[in-house]
């Protein structure tokens, strides 16, 4: 298997190659074969309950991981704050999560699942074959061999992720209890999307355990963790504990007092707070549905961009509809309606009359025209 590879950037004005996620441009006939084999394993994956869905929600139909893993852990903030409870929290960034995963460690996890050994077999062919090259304004590079991680754009490679991180996840599990949330709640001490791991443990010794086993289950696996990249936070009796601070891969983690982290589109900072991003979307919705009444679409055309506006918001902001005071999501539903009233207050381009009687006038002569043709090729 071939496959031409090109860059796209992860983030603004990327400049190093760090900076840019390779991406392979695959034939169509492998793309539609290996969906098919994607849906199967994922399918046996599932129904065999071989994916822990309660914390690896990534790369799993029918699971709205994103904002679900989102939602459960800022939930699990704001319970130790109001429960004045005890809780650490650490988002660990995984440094080339797809391009570092050994090939091995994808057969352990095909033969740890049971997958059929044709399969097995078949996946090891198609990449131990795999070459890729980089094309770029001023020279394209040689043939090179897939040897390790796996190829971005490959239907297939999703799900192997989820099924190699799988396996080092029930590795590190048993290394802490679940998380206490009060009133007889609880959460278990490891939650992933993909590669983005979390951490949520109600005692420091349970945090540093766990930490240190992951460490050594990547160090096993010839993976790591970027320090720089994760965050940490502590919270003691219900407040930020800024003297607290962990470390993995021999090197300190930053707390998020000391540097704001932002986790599959949520932000978290020492505040414990949802007020200042309440007020960013609040302000990007301000925006929109002014450059909205701005434009030239009619009033119908309007009002449904209005309504995908206030969708957007609720994505973007995923706190929207459970915000403490709740002032941020009815200050954008109100604004929204004011809007919504304004663009049906707004006389269409055909309500002027004049217009009415041009538009009239020339459909009549078109209506003419074509009957005079018409009995011009009867008579013929």
């Amino acid at each position: 298997m071939t496959a031409e590879g090109v860059y796209i950037p992860k983030e603004q004005d990327s400049r190093g190659i760090n900076q840019f996620r390779p991406i392979s441009l695959l034939n169509v006939e492998g793309k539609i074969f290996f969906s098919v084999m994607a849906s199967c394993l994922t399918k046996y994956l599932t129904e065999n309950g071989y994916i822990n869905t309660s914390v690896q929600k990534g790369g799993i139909p029918g699971v709205s991981g994103c904002l679900e893993h989102a939602t459960m852990i800022w939930e699990a903030i704001q319970r130790a704050k109001s429960e004045k409870l005890n809780l650490d929290v650490v988002w660990l960034d995984l440094a080339n999560a797809y391009g570092s995963v050994p090939h091995e460690m994808m057969q352990l996890a095909l033969r740890i699942y049971h997958v059929p050994e044709v399969i097995q077999v078949m996946l090891d062919d198609y990449f131990s074959g795999f070459r890729m090259r980089f094309s770029t304004n001023n020279y394209t590079t040689n043939w090179i061999n897939l040897e390790v991680g796996i190829a971005m754009g490959c239907t297939i490679s999703p799900i192997l992720f989820v099924m190699a991180m799988e396996v080092i996840l029930k590795a590190a599990e048993g290394s802490a209890g679940p998380a206490n949330l009060g009133g007889g709640c609880s959460m278990p001490p490891l939650k992933a999307f993909m590669d983005d791991t979390t951490i949520i443990c109600s005692k420091e010794d349970e945090t540093k355990r766990m930490l240190r086993r992951l460490d050594d289950i990547m160090s096993w696996c010839r993976m790591e963790f970027k320090p720089k990249k994760s965050s940490s936070l502590s919270i003691r009796r219900g407040k930020v504990d800024e003297a607290t601070t962990f470390t993995v891969a021999e090197q300190q983690i930053p707390t998020v007092s000391q540097e704001p982290v932002k986790s599959l589109g949520r932000w978290y900072d020492s505040s414990m707070k949802d007020t200042r991003r309440g007020a960013e979307t609040l302000e990007l919705a301000s925006e929109s549905l002014l450059a909205i009444n701005k434009c030239g679409l009619q009033s119908k055309f309007k009002i449904c961009k209005g309504k995908y506006i206030k969708l957007v918001t609720k994505f973007k902001y995923p706190g929207y509809l459970i915000t403490s005071d709740g002032r941020c999501a009815s200050e954008i539903s109100k604004r929204i309606a004011m809007a919504k009233d304004e663009f049906q207050n707004m006389k269409p381009i055909l309500a002027n009359r004049n217009i009415r009687m041009v538009m009239k006038t020339n459909v009549r002569k078109v209506i003419k025209e074509r009957d005079r043709c018409v009995g011009h090729r009867r008579r013929k």
